[in-house]
């Protein structure tokens, strides 16, 4: 398929840098056209005197845009980063006449360019087209291929009445198009006679002709029916200061070939608002919301009602989120003003099934994600995240009503870079792997915020992250939502020598003390000097673990505790940590004297380094630990499948954070 499905992006790309090359390649250009440009100029000055009907009558209505040439005042413009002799005029190979356009799309990897692209433009002021009712042209190519984008109305300037129709599908044989005009009654200047994107087909570039590219009069396009968001009837939440862009804009005409769909630009609809004290919406399609209220959106083309509206419901004023204050260094950001992105991201992914809308606005300078009426969608990542080195994920939520619970799947999509999913029950399969968090028991109409462990099945795997699934809702607002790393200042060395139970904390500096340590399946801890009385732990007594040679990954080391641990204060337990593995994942779980399945709670943490001593932190915030939980467990290097080394690990200064 043409550009690889990522047309919006390589578009995104295109506008971005239009000017500079325009600039950068047809600078000198400019100096013959200084005159014409005063021309216009005055022309312009003596619009207010003359009527419609003179104004229209200024512009050439010169059909021909490329009959056998270019038709008089077309020059060529190609798009920043296409290749940029993909154009040329082949004599040899045409429908009809003496010449025809040849495009050259190039291969993946081109040094010359990684699509082919440009723009036709008018360039003696622009031509009237109020007559016409289509761009017609012939084309074929040398191998069946799909055109990503192909149209009218791309200038490099305001692109205001720019029309696109998608995914033009060609043959290897001569066959006339049709691209329908919108509204023809609006093009009295348009300078934007012709454009194209396409990219290679499956890495494979080929070639494509048109011939007798020309505006015309058919007389058989009708039955005109266009949309707003797709033609959905959306309800939305909002706040003042909220910006939402009308999306979902298209026109379908009939023809004498069936039934043909064009992307318009915004300035062809005439957009409404039921209520301008609840929301305004401008020419070009942005919606926003100025008071508390409720306001419906609808359009017309043409003077004919488009199907699809959005019923905005505002609030008020949204509070900003908290701002997050980690240093950029060790985050990687998804979503959030504050941080650089790791990555662009789907927000909108349109499950089968999924009912859910979301947009994208921006409320008070910044950018939330609003999603109403959710069961399940998803944030797709377009390049996977390695988050090996981090131990959570933050992110903000807002409910405005009651009752509001969001569930956070965060998967890991493995070494084939692809989602799979059970059908069935929604687990992942094959190589992927995710962690399930709900948020629950939210603030109403405040901001929450969560620090969720990379924990579950991401404690070994978390180096290929592609998305995060959300369920539940069903109407919820999300922002900061970022991996990452936390920074532990070291706390304070324990010194439990005069204890007289064994109770948190607990540095084994006690001569008098039974630390009963256990462990099974294949892990033997015992209490032994500190091999390495430095760094961040001096004490002299540690625990030691050795997991044997074969010990199963879940060989594990039970710490008994004589009274349960106090969570009053805080729910992050610490310990110290030297380990001979740098990057390995060390599970905590904590056990009622029974070791029952309602009160055990367990949490991830990973080593940043080896052969030194480091604190790490587990914090059970999340999972809402008991007030029974009198048996610590730890295990080293929990990794599904990989079995024990005989390597050695010691651990100390176990306590919670208060």
């Amino acid at each position: 398929m043409g550009l690889n499905g990522r047309s919006e992006r390589m578009y995104t790309l295109i506008s971005e840098n239009k000017m500079a090359i325009m600039k950068n390649i047809y600078q000198m250009k400019w100096k013959n056209r200084i005159a014409l440009g005063l021309v216009v100029l005055a022309l312009a000055a003596c619009e207010r005197d003359i009527s419609d009907d003179a104004r229209e009558a200024l512009f050439s209505n010169n059909p021909d845009v490329f009959i056998d040439g270019f038709s008089a005042g077309l020059d060529y413009f190609p798009f920043a980063g296409s290749k940029l002799d993909a154009f040329t005029v082949d004599t040899e190979t045409v429908f009809e006449g003496s010449a025809a356009m040849r495009f050259d799309v190039p291969n993946v990897g081109d040094p010359d360019g990684a699509f082919a692209g440009a723009i036709f433009r008018e360039e003696n002021g622009g031509r009237n087209l109020t007559k016409y009712d289509a761009l017609t042209f012939y084309a074929k190519a040398t191998q069946a291929g799909t055109i990503n984008e192909i149209g009218f109305g791309q200038d490099f300037g305001e692109n205001k009445y720019q029309v696109v129709r998608p995914n033009l599908r060609l043959t290897t044989n001569w066959k006339k198009y049709v691209i329908p005009i919108p509204d023809p009654s609006v093009l009295v200047q348009e300078r934007g006679l012709f454009w194209y994107a396409e990219g290679p087909e499956d890495g494979d570039g080929y070639t494509f002709w048109v011939d007798n590219l020309q505006y015309e009069k058919l007389g058989t396009i009708a039955q005109q029916r266009s949309t707003i968001f797709n033609g959905e009837d959306r309800v939305e939440r909002a706040f003042v200061g909220t910006d939402i862009t009308i999306s979902g804009l298209n026109q379908t005409s009939n023809t004498v070939n069936g039934d043909i769909t064009v992307v318009p630009a915004p300035s062809y609809y005439e957009f409404s608002s039921s209520d301008l004290n609840v929301a305004t919406v401008s020419g070009e399609g942005k919606i926003t919301v100025v008071g508390a209220g409720t306001s419906t959106i609808t359009a017309t083309l043409g003077g004919v009602l488009s199907s699809g509206s959005l019923m905005v419901t505002s609030s008020g004023e949204l509070t900003a989120a908290p701002v997050p204050t980690r240093a950029q260094s060790n985050v990687k950001s998804i979503f959030s003003d504050v941080y650089t992105g790791v990555t662009p991201i789907n927000i909108d992914p349109r499950f089968g099934g999924s009912t859910t809308q979301v947009s994208l606005v921006a409320s008070n300078d910044d950018s939330v994600l609003i999603y109403t009426s959710n069961n399940f969608t998803g944030i797709i990542f377009e390049n996977t995240v390695d988050a090996s080195s981090l131990s959570f994920m933050h992110v903000d939520v807002y409910a405005q009503e009651a009752g509001v619970q969001v569930q956070f799947q965060i998967r890991d999509i493995g070494a084939n870079g692809e989602i799979n999913t059970n059908t069935n029950n929604g687990l992942p399969t094959l190589d992927d792997r995710d962690y399930r968090f709900t948020a629950s028991n939210l603030t109403v109409n405040g901001w929450n915020s969560f620090e969720i462990p990379l924990a579950g099945g991401l404690s070994a795997q978390r180096g290929n992250l592609g998305a995060i699934i959300l369920a539940d809702g069903p109407n919820f607002i999300l922002d900061n939502i970022y991996f990452y790393r936390e920074i532990i200042t070291p706390s304070h060395n324990v010194d439990d020598s005069a204890a007289t139970q064994v109770a948190l904390p607990v540095g084994f500096e006690s001569p008098t003390l039974d630390y009963r340590l256990s462990g099974f399946e294949g892990a033997m801890p015992s209490v032994v000097d500190n091999p390495s009385r430095t760094g961040i732990n001096p004490t002299a007594k540690v625990a030691q673990s050795i997991k044997s040679n074969g010990a199963a990954f879940f060989a594990g080391n039970v710490l008994p505790l004589d009274s349960p641990i106090d969570f009053s204060g805080s729910k992050k337990l610490r310990m110290k940590i030297r380990s001979p593995k740098s990057g390995i994942p060390i599970r905590v779980q904590l056990e009622d004297a029974g070791n029952t399945d309602a009160a055990r709670k367990f949490i991830d943490a990973t080593t940043t380094t080896s052969n030194e001593w480091e604190e790490l932190e587990w914090d059970f915030s999340a999972v809402n630990p008991g007030s029974n939980l009198v048996r610590i467990v730890v295990f080293f290097e929990f990794i599904d499948g990989r079995q024990g080394d005989g390597s050695t690990y010691y651990f100390d200064d176990v306590k919670i954070l208060n």
